[in-house]
């Protein structure tokens, strides 16, 4: 192991973390607690000593299948409908010495070729049935039986050479295992794809040490600071929505688990409130890790005689700022729950800052103030610090952050400056509590007639109209004007609701925004594209909108 632990792997401090791998922490955590449950999915559960052993097997048999280096990158593309193999295919990528790079188990094949082209990858652990169903391979030139079996597949010039895909054996086999693959704590471990929002997905490298570091983090201030400070331990249950193969994921849920020696809990890619409400009941869940869109969904769906049962401690939101309205209901719904908003990328992994107790009832569309030892500046244009009250970008600075995009040096000059990771995202520090409020996101400005503003201005108003159950805003062409203002909105289906929405929303939007900020433009939508984190896809709307001016178009030729 390449740094003492002690007695008790959660009494590690944030210095001794970053000294130690991912493959130490878990192999630590199950000398300690080998017994105790670590994952849970619909398909079971895997005690701590259950995932090391199926990391071990998925780590000797890619070893055999691929000839791996410190910087060889592993694709991880795993039916997410059993997360444990998600957890074990990637720490088995850790424990073969090689880079992990997980991905969305619904990609296509031409998706998952250009996720290979783009990060020159060695190999790829895969789920059977998702070659089968994705037309890369015949099944009958597949070791294995079972749809959900693991293969180890090499890959070639960015292409899977499925004819020489090695099976995975069940790790009850008694199949024998390699020891780990020593790396430095400073290597990558695992790669955290951005949505592609703005162009291609770019893959944020996080490290070893780093990563075991946002583990302490997590345990000792993110997740404790909303229960009065204390840290996560052998007693709790972590529950969470968010898909297992995302970054964010692995380093706020994952690692997290084995670090303070309690439970995770996954589903599947699908979220169910209902399913997700009763499981909390089931399972004892203590935190209930998630995006904003994820408890809008639960508090949107019919309260049952186990709402009243939830006992969960805290419900901890990011993504995206929170709305008063959504926080208003989830006390009603939950009022014993503490509910907390944080703020990162998959620049930086866990919690920058932290919004939470007397700050949330105050303002809960703050995001916070920032989590020791994290450093935030609001810059100008020019990269020069702003004083409190002006909105400018937000830069951070922190141990755990990404060491660079994977492959792409010229977007990692750009990206970070000085040690300083420019988000893209524009907010203020206010003087008075010296809480982050975020304003928008730079690209996303509308400007109309010179008038300059922030979607989220407008969605936040829209947010609290009873009626509307999600909504998006985007600036779209105006020949005059420049820009113009459409909002896309998801009704709730209830009583009472008016004759014209559309119209209704407008004169909602009259009294409570400047003129030139109210929607000319409103467009009911059965749902808003959304990534999986539950942030906005603006782009799509974008997209649709587009759509829906061309066919216009065409009938008005016709």
């Amino acid at each position: 192991m390449g740094a003492p632990v002690g007695d008790r792997v959660a009494d590690l401090d944030f210095e001794a973390a970053g000294k130690l791998l991912l493959t130490d922490l878990l192999q630590a955590r199950v000398a300690e607690t080998p017994d105790a449950v670590a994952l849970r999915s619909p398909s079971g559960a895997w005690t701590f000593a259950e995932w090391l052993h199926r990391s071990a097997v998925v780590g000797s048999v890619l070893g055999e299948a691929a000839r791996l280096e410190a910087d060889s990158c592993v694709l991880v593309w795993v039916d997410t409908a059993d997360s444990r193999e998600v957890a074990g295919a990637l720490h088995g990528v850790l424990h073969a010495g090689a880079i992990a790079a997980p991905l969305d188990d619904r990609l296509s094949a031409p998706e998952l070729l250009r996720f290979a082209a783009d990060t020159e990858a060695r190999a790829a652990i895969v789920s059977r049935g998702l070659l089968l169903r994705e037309g890369l391979a015949a099944e009958d030139a597949l070791p294995g039986a079972r749809e959900g079996d693991l293969l180890v597949v090499p890959i070639l010039g960015g292409a899977l050479q499925a004819a020489r895909a090695l099976a995975v054996p069940d790790a009850g086999e008694g199949t024998a295992s390699r020891a780990a693959v020593r790396r430095a704590p400073g290597d990558c471990a695992f790669l955290a794809f951005t949505s592609g929002s703005t162009g291609r997905p770019k893959a944020a490298m996080i490290t070893h040490g780093g990563s075991v570091q946002l583990a302490e983090r997590m345990a000792n201030a993110v997740f404790a600071a909303p229960r009065g400070g204390r840290r996560l331990g052998p007693d709790d249950f972590i529950q969470s929505p968010i898909p297992a193969h995302l970054g964010t994921s692995v380093a706020n849920n994952l690692y997290p688990t084995a670090f303070a020696g309690c439970a995770l809990g996954y589903r599947g890619r699908r979220f169910d409130p209902a399913a997700s409400e009763r499981e909390m009941v089931e399972h004892g869940t203590t935190i209930y890790n998630g995006a904003a869109a994820h408890f809008a969904m639960m508090c949107q769906s019919p309260e049952t005689d186990l709402t009243g049962r939830v006992a969960v401690e805290v419900m901890i939101a990011s993504g995206s700022p929170m709305t008063r309205a959504l926080y208003d209901a989830m006390r009603r719904r939950w009022p014993a729950v503490s509910v907390a908003n944080w703020y990162a990328l998959n620049e930086t992994m866990v919690g920058q800052t932290l919004n939470c107790g007397p700050g949330m009832e105050a303002d809960p569309t703050a995001v916070g103030s920032v989590v020791w030892p994290t450093e935030l500046r609001i810059a100008d244009d020019a990269g020069a610090g702003l004083p409190a009250g002006e909105e400018g970008e937000i830069l951070l600075r922190s141990p755990g952050q990404m060491i660079g995009y994977y492959l792409r040096p010229e977007e990692t000059a750009e990206r970070i400056v000085d040690g300083w990771i420019r988000t893209g995202d524009l907010g203020r520090v206010d003087g008075g509590d010296g809480m982050l409020r975020i304003t928008g996101r730079i690209g996303d400005r509308i400007n109309r007639g010179a008038f300059k503003f922030y979607p989220a201005e407008v969605e936040e108003v829209l947010a609290a109209h009873p009626a509307v159950a999600d909504v998006g805003v985007i600036g779209v062409p105006h020949p005059t004007l420049g820009q113009d203002v459409a909002a896309f909105v998801v009704l709730r289906q209830c009583d009472g609701a008016p004759a014209d929405p559309m119209e209704e929303l407008q004169r909602y939007c009259r009294t409570r925004l400047s003129r030139h900020k109210v929607p000319a433009h409103f467009r009911v939508a059965d749902s808003l594209p959304r990534n999986n984190f539950g942030k906005l896809v603006r782009r799509e709307l974008l997209s649709r909108w587009e759509e829906d001016a061309a066919g216009a178009d065409r009938q008005e030729k016709e």
